[in-house]
């Protein structure tokens, strides 16, 4: 006798009949049946059962056609008109013939139409992963593409100052045998620069790799550079900013005068020592001399140490005194100081630096070149470590002149392989801001060494993209 669980209301496969109701206990998604539970009405059905791997089902006696045994002890089920069906598998109701026929027609064409609705489910389980999968395909495709021109754009911003910094060389080596030669060069570097830096109309400032150019060389290119986009930033016109470039670039030539120890100011000088360093800028002014530069380049090397309160150096010059274009580069060259000093112990964070300048320093310049510089450089200057208000970390890479307060980010994702991570702007996920700024030191190892904070600041500018054509790419 067949075996039931008559509590579970369970019966084995072998044992289900036409005329059975049962529950398939099974995904809609994994079975070819219009519904879960049915009254069995062919033997295509439980068939299908079988080969769906059933081999105990759920079943309601109540709902199921009423059963007798045959002669081996199977379970036969009854059909509808109440008579009992002949013994053995092949169950044939009492019924008419015409009317069993019909039945068994109608049974068939039912399995046909569950049969088909499966299908059809499957094929539409098959579309949704297939249209999931190329959405993800594109997402990727996106990714790769938008890193691919990150890494791109940081890579011309490296050569670039490379080249800048081979060209400063260059005109270290000949200033002395050909000081009018050297004064052309670098009126042919400022001027590709200033004309690279017009043709974009909103650009960032871009933090570089720690690697590029050299000490000697990376902070006469950072001035430049902060200089000019300061200048631009301000409205100066192209003649002017070509002038302020070339005072920029070679306000410290002085220092090729001096002994090779002496060349970086250091907060442990002696007296004497101290003496020594400020006469670059009385050496630096000869060799302006010699290299026939205008009154107002040789302006911005005589002055870049004079401070707007009086006491700077070397005439102590105060306010209207200083020439406008040496006040730009007298604040943009004590900022780098700050961030790039001789002893790298001693460095503070561009943040510390703004701040430092902001809040104890602000009566040293003119208010006039001080405020559009802090716009233009943001709360979190590029190199500046931040946590997120999501409470992540991150390193601010470049700041947009004309959208300060939401700088671009690379963003510690565990996740996400460092040569992976992605520049994000914070101008687009309106959701996320910075916190506060974090010290380098800070941060845990796995975090520092994914951020890779700088010990060494280097500025490019790179042409920005507007908030809605960085909409437009991601």
């Amino acid at each position: 006798m067949a075996t039931r669980d008559s509590e579970a209301q369970f019966i084995d496969i072998n044992d289900v009949r036409i005329g059975t109701y049962v529950y398939v206990d099974l995904g809609w998604i994994k079975h070819p049946f219009a519904l879960n539970s049915f009254k069995i009405t062919s033997r295509e059905q439980i068939d299908t059962l079988i080969k769906l791997g059933v081999k105990r089902i759920r079943w309601s006696p109540e709902k199921s056609d009423s059963e007798t045994e045959d002669e081996a002890g199977q379970p036969v089920a009854k059909v509808s008109a109440g008579g009992t069906a002949p013994h053995g598998d092949a169950a044939v109701s009492t019924t008419a013939p015409a009317e069993g026929a019909a039945t068994e027609a109608n049974g068939l064409a039912s399995a046909d139409a569950f049969a088909e609705q499966g299908i059809t489910a499957r094929q539409a389980i098959a579309e949704a992963v297939a249209a999931q999968a190329a959405v993800q395909a594109e997402e990727r495709r996106q990714r790769r593409e938008k890193l691919d021109g990150q890494r791109t754009s940081l890579e011309l911003c490296e050569r670039q100052f490379v080249t800048a910094s081979r060209d400063y060389r260059n005109v270290i080596e000949q200033v002395n045998q050909q000081p009018e030669q050297a004064r052309i060069h670098v009126t042919e570097v400022v001027g590709s620069m200033v004309g690279k830096m017009l043709e974009q109309e909103e650009s960032c400032i871009r933090l570089l790799s720690e690697s590029v150019g050299e000490r000697a060389s990376q902070h006469s290119i950072n001035v430049m550079v902060i200089s000019l986009l300061l200048g631009k930033s301000m409205g100066l016109d192209t003649a002017t900013l070509g002038t302020l470039g070339a005072g920029a670039l070679l306000h410290d030539i002085g220092l090729i005068a001096l002994p090779e120890r002496l060349r970086w100011m250091d907060i442990q000088f002696s007296a004497a020592e101290r003496k020594i360093y400020q006469e670059h800028v009385e050496h630096g002014i000869a060799i302006a001399t010699r290299m026939k530069l205008t009154a107002e380049q040789m302006a911005i090397i005589a002055q870049h140490h004079e401070l707007a309160d009086g006491r700077g150096y070397p005439k102590q010059l105060a306010g209207e005194q200083i020439a406008p274009l040496a006040r730009i580069v007298s604040l943009v060259n004590l900022y780098d100081n700050l961030c790039n000093p001789a002893n790298p112990t001693q460095a503070i964070t561009p943040h510390e630096a703004l701040a430092l300048i902001f809040a104890q320093m602000r009566h040293q310049f003119d208010n006039k070149v001080l405020m559009p510089f802090i716009r233009m450089m943001g709360v979190y200057p590029p190199g500046s470590v931040v946590e997120l208000s999501d409470g992540r970390m991150a390193l601010v890479v470049s700041v947009n002149a004309d959208r300060p307060l939401k700088p671009n980010v690379v963003i510690y994702e565990p996740r996400v392989p460092r040569d992976e991570a992605l520049v994000e702007d914070l101008e687009l996920m309106t959701d996320l801001g910075i916190r506060r700024s974090l010290k380098p030191l800070q941060l845990p190892k796995a975090a520092f060494d994914y951020l890779s904070p700088r010990q060494r600041i280097c500025y490019f500018f790179e042409r920005a993209r507007s908030a809605r054509e960085s909409e437009f790419a991601t």
